[in-house]
C-alpha cells in the first residue's frame, strides 16, 4: 500500500499508521499543508469486516479497495468506497470466481495519469495449461463503469506475465509484457528459455489491442521499464546485451504516440568503451558487474524534451541455518542496493551521455527499507538521494566505497547530476542535523524544486519537504 496519497501545491495525504483491530486491518490518513506543513483533517479507514487492499487516487479523493472471499459463492470480490467515509456504501469493481481456495486469482488496480479513471485488471486462477486471459473494467472518478473488455491472448499462462502498466488521461491502456519461449533445437542455444518483452496497447474506442514486440534479432533484451513522457506518450527503455551471457552492450529506447498509437521512435545507444570499463567492483577489476540486476525505475523529463532513465543495481540473497537442538532452519535475508546508471537522451532518443553513481548498500531482514534511491528533477538536471556510509563523504573521488549496512549511523547523500553529465555529492544534511533516516523508496515530487521524503528514526516516522535552491 502506497503511503503518500493525493498531493498539490497546497496540500497532502499521508498513510501515518496501519494496523488490525480486532483481525480487521485499519488505517489512519493524515493531511498536511504545504508549505508550511501543518497538521491538517486526520482520519481513519475502518475496514468493517472488509481487507483493506489499496489505496488509490480519484477525482481529487482518496478511495479505499477492499479484496475479500465469498465462500458460498466461490468469488474473489472487489470494491471500494470513500477512505473519508466509513459509512459509505461500498461500489462493486470486480469479480473472479475460482474452483480451489488455493488457487484463487488476482486483481490489479492502476490509476489514469490524470488520476480522473480507474482500471482494474483481473487475473483468473492460474491455470498451468491455459491460454493467457484477464479482464480490463475502466471505471471513472465517481467509479461507474465506463467499459469493459477480456483480452485473450495466444501464451500460456505459464509463460506470460504483465510487468507493468500505464492507464493514460484518454484511457488508452499500456501492459508490458513478457513470455517466455524454448529456443529450437536448430538453435545453438537451444533449450534456453528466452524472455520476450512486448508493450501491448488497448484503446477501447477502437476497440484495438494493438502489440510492440521489443525483441531484436541476435540481441537480448532485460531490465525494461515504461513510463509517460512530457508530451503524454508512452516511453520505454532498457538494456540490450549481444549475447546470452555477455555483459549488456547498451540501452534500448522507444516512444509511442499518444493519439496514433503507433512507433514515435526507437534507437540502440552501444555503451561507449570508457563507460564499459567503470562496471568493476574497485579493486576487484576482473569482476564485471551483472547488469541482469539492474531495472530502470525513473523516466523524467526535461523542458527541452529531453530524458534522464535512472537503473539500479538490486538483488536478494538467502542464507539459511538448520539448529540440530530446536529442529528450526533459520533464514536470513540480504538485500543488495548497489550502483546506478543514469542515461541523458535527446529529444529524438539518441544518448547524449551515461553516467554510473557508485552506491553500495547491503541490510539484512529489513525488506531493504533505508537502501534503494530517490530521484528528483531541478533546475539544472536531476538530484539522486540516498543513504550512504558516513566514510564515503571523507573522499568523493575514491574509487573504493564503504558499504552502508548499519542505517543507523549512515548520512543521507544528494547527488547532483547537471545537463552535461557533471556530478557533485555532498550531504543532504550536516552530521549534527542528521537527526532521522530517509526512506528512499516513500517520497514524491511536488514539481521541479520540491518533494517529500517519509523519514524515521527509532520508532518516530517523519514527513520531510525538500525545496531545492539550484
Amino acid at each position: 500500500m502506497k503511503r503518500l496519497l493525493k498531493m498539490d501545491s497546497s496540500s497532502f495525504s499521508a498513510v501515518i499508521a496501519q494496523y488490525k483491530t480486532f483481525g480487521d486491518p485499519d488505517a489512519n490518513i493524515q493531511e498536511f499543508t504545504l508549505p508550511d506543513m501543518n497538521f491538517g483533517e486526520e482520519y481513519t479507514i475502518q475496514a468493517n469486516d472488509q481487507n483493506l487492499e489499496s489505496l488509490v487516487e480519484l477525482g481529487g479523493q482518496v478511495y479505499a479497495l477492499f479484496i475479500n472471499t465469498d465462500t458460498e459463492k466461490s468469488q474473489v470480490i472487489a470494491n471500494a468506497r470513500l477512505a473519508s467515509n466509513s459509512a459509505a456504501k461500498l461500489t462493486s469493481i470486480g469479480s473472479i470466481d475460482y474452483k480451489r481456495a488455493n488457487h484463487k486469482g488476482t486483481f490489479d488496480f492502476v490509476e489514469s495519469q490524470d488520476y480522473s479513471k480507474l482500471l482494474v485488471i483481473e487475473y483468473p486462477p492460474y491455470e498451468k495449461y491455459n491460454m493467457e486471459k484477464f479482464r480490463l473494467t475502466m471505471y471513472n472518478d465517481s467509479l461507474d463503469e465506463l467499459w469493459a473488455t477480456e483480452i485473450k491472448l495466444p501464451y500460456l499462462d505459464q509463460e506470460f506475465k504483465i510487468v507493468g502498466n500505464q492507464v493514460d488521461k484518454h484511457g488508452n491502456v499500456f501492459l508490458l509484457t513478457t513470455y517466455n519461449n524454448i529456443l529450437s533445437k536448430q538453435n545453438k542455444n537451444r533449450g534456453i528459455a528466452i524472455k520476450n518483452y512486448t508493450v501491448m496497447v488497448y484503446s477501447n474506442q477502437k476497440n484495438k489491442l494493438k502489440e510492440f514486440d521489443i525483441q531484436l534479432k541476435d540481441k537480448w533484451v532485460n531490465g525494461l521499464n515504461m513510463s509517460f513522457n512530457n508530451e503524454g506518450d508512452i516511453v520505454v527503455g532498457g538494456f540490450y546485451n549481444d549475447s546470452r551471457e555477455g555483459a549488456n552492450s547498451g540501452t534500448i529506447y522507444m516512444t509511442i504516440d499518444k493519439d496514433s498509437i503507433e512507433i514515435k521512435s526507437k534507437s540502440l545507444n552501444p555503451f561507449s568503451a570508457g563507460f564499459t570499463n567503470q562496471l568493476v567492483y574497485g579493486r576487484q577489476q576482473s569482476k564485471k558487474i551483472d547488469l541482469e540486476d539492474f531495472h530502470f525505475d525513473h523516466f523524467i523529463s526535461d523542458h527541452d524534451g529531453s530524458i534522464y532513465m535512472t537503473a539500479e543495481q538490486h538483488f536478494v540473497r538467502t542464507s539459511s541455518y538448520f539448529d540440530q537442538r530446536t529442529g528450526v532452519t533459520n533464514y536470513t535475508y540480504y538485500y543488495h542496493y548497489n550502483d546506478i546508471i543514469v542515461v541523458k537522451l535527446d529529444s529524438k532518443g539518441k544518448v547524449m551521455w551515461t553516467k554510473k553513481l557508485a552506491k553500495k548498500q547491503v541490510t539484512s531482514n529489513d525488506n531493504g527499507d533505508y537502501s534503494g534511491y530517490i530521484v528528483t528533477p531541478n533546475k539544472n538536471g536531476i538530484s539522486v538521494f540516498y543513504n550512504d556510509n558516513l566514510k564515503n563523504f571523507e573522499n568523493n573521488d575514491s574509487e573504493e566505497i564503504r558499504t552502508m549496512n548499519n542505517p543507523q549511523r549512515s548520512m543521507t547523500a544528494m547527488v547532483n547530476i547537471n545537463k552535461n553529465g557533471e556530478i557533485t555529492k555532498k550531504p543532504l544534511f550536516n552530521l549534527e542535523e542528521q537527526e532521522t533516516i530517509i526512506l528512499p523508496k516513500i517520497g514524491k515530487n511536488l514539481n521541479r524544486q520540491q518533494f517529500i521524503l517519509l523519514t524515521k528514526k527509532s520508532r518516530v516516522f517523519r514527513f520531510a519537504s525538500v525545496v531545492l535552491e539550484h
